[in-house]
């Protein structure tokens, strides 16, 4: 394969990524006949049709597009945009191949592209067994997760997991689709959350495209849904996803579901909830102590970092409940130490966690009040706190949104149901994915964190 076709078939694959995030219309409309033209030396060099389509996609997708290259490219890259009077057009390509347009990898694929789900199936590959710590909160969820990846759709079909917020209910579920994409690289697998499903049916409704819906939730081997809780008392959305569920059950594809509550506690209809208890349900407990010691020992491996023991049982034992505030907490940290090159010690811990010792807690920063956390986020990052607050989906007004989900959570320790009504959100689980959203890219995204400290800075001085 030449250059030129391979960065076309890069191009292609990152599309169909972006397409699920922003939905095949607004890709066609903003990357209509553009292509990667280069990517060396860490910089992507993405050429679009007219200036304007230029500024939209610098100004409200670069994330996006950073990202969806980076699962593509499994390297970190920076974009720079140019403009081109005439460019060969690369369309997005559909989310799952066709029979007509199927083909098969040759032996001149690199081997990095050959089977390459990742695009579609949204998984993310650092949730693996192997990365999972497992003890007395989820060894029954984990052998029930490894027995499915030996044999799926026959055993445990629907395999449903609940439990609390941060506990490790997606690590789990998306492991089970790492392990399968590694077994099966035929499988078509994907990953999504129960809001992501609506959004497809409302869109799909819209644009009275339903069988390119029905296609894609349908031929798969393997689903996988977060927050199914979501789906309580949306009549409409029951419906058709029984009819989804139905149509993989029967062909005995797997399906696995996680949930803040168990099924019996969602309000749906009889004819659904037979089905979600038709499997196996099970719990995921908060961790203990020694588990979040573990855990927290476990990245920072992964980031060839080691702390004294000391440093590390402090940290764990004050988060009692929550393995992703564990982890926050360790890459705040973390962040810090890097930036002002020095070691991680007590001392730095609790300056940078702000704990206060007396009360064993992290003391929450409570003399901010919601208003002034978003005025701050607005000024920052100039957008309209109108826009903000309104139910607007575009990218420059979504993760606003989510940075101040994330800080009312994290720095003023609002609950999820009371930040949802702040911000005038239907569901907390919204917020929960907000929140989970902007915890899973603050260490890794200079970007984002420089934009939270500022905002931080504006708010608490």
């Amino acid at each position: 394969m030449d250059r030129v076709a391979d960065l076309n078939l890069i191009w292609k694959n990152t599309l169909s990524d972006i397409e699920i995030d922003l939905g095949k219309n607004t890709t066609k409309i903003n990357f209509a006949n553009s292509r990667l033209s280069e990517l060396k030396d860490g910089v992507a060099k993405i050429t679009l049709a007219t200036a304007i389509a230029k500024e939209t996609v610098d100004k409200r997708y670069y994330t996006i597009i950073q990202k969806a290259l980076e699962r593509q490219t499994k390297d970190k890259v920076s974009l720079l945009f140019e403009v081109a009077p005439a460019i060969p057009s690369v369309s997005p390509g559909p989310l799952f191949d066709t029979p007509e347009t199927k083909t098969s990898p040759t032996a001149t694929t690199p081997a990095v592209f050959q089977n390459d789900h990742y695009p579609r199936t949204r998984l993310n590959p650092r949730y693996t067994f192997a990365n999972l710590i497992v003890g007395a909160s989820n060894n029954f969820a984990h052998a029930a997760a490894v027995t499915i990846s030996k044999n799926p759709g026959k055993e445990y079909n629907p395999f449903f997991i609940y439990g609390g917020v941060g506990v490790g209910k997606t690590h789990m579920m998306q492991a089970v689709g790492n392990e399968l994409f590694h077994l099966h690289p035929e499988f078509q697998i994907l990953y999504i959350t129960a809001e992501n499903f609506m959004n497809d049916l409302v869109a799909s409704l819209q644009d009275k495209s339903m069988p390119v819906f029905k296609r894609k939730y349908r031929d798969v081997d393997v689903l996988l849904v977060d927050d199914i809780q979501f789906i309580s008392k949306k009549e409409a959305m029951q419906d058709e996803f029984f009819h989804t569920f139905n149509s993989l059950f029967m062909a005995e594809k797997q399906i696995i579901l996680t949930s803040d509550r168990p099924p019996e506690e969602i309000q749906v209809e009889d004819r659904l909830l037979s089905r979600l208890m038709g499997g196996l349900a099970t719990d995921i407990q908060p961790p203990d102590l020694e588990m979040r010691m573990a855990i927290i020992t476990k990245k920072l491996a992964l980031k060839n970092e080691q702390w004294d023991g000391e440093v590390v049982e402090f940290l764990a034992a004050r988060y009692e409940n929550n393995i992703r505030e564990v982890e926050g907490a360790m890459f705040k940290v973390l962040a810090q130490a890097q930036a002002q090159s020095q070691p991680v010690t007590l001392d730095l811990v609790k300056r940078v966690l702000n704990l206060n010792v007396s009360q064993g807690k992290t003391a929450p920063l409570l003399m901010a009040s919601p208003q002034k956390v978003l005025a701050a986020t607005s000024k920052i990052l100039g957008i309209k706190q109108a826009d903000i607050l309104s139910e607007k989906r575009d990218a420059e007004f979504v993760l606003p949104r989510q940075i101040i989900m994330y800080l009312l959570r994290k720095e003023c320790q609002i609950k999820f149901e009371e930040i949802a009504r702040l911000l005038k959100r239907k569901d907390h689980t919204t917020i929960i994915h907000g929140v989970e959203k902007i915890e899973d890219e603050f260490a890794n995204n200079l970007r984002l964190r420089q934009q939270i400290l500022l905002i931080k800075k504006e708010v608490w001085g």
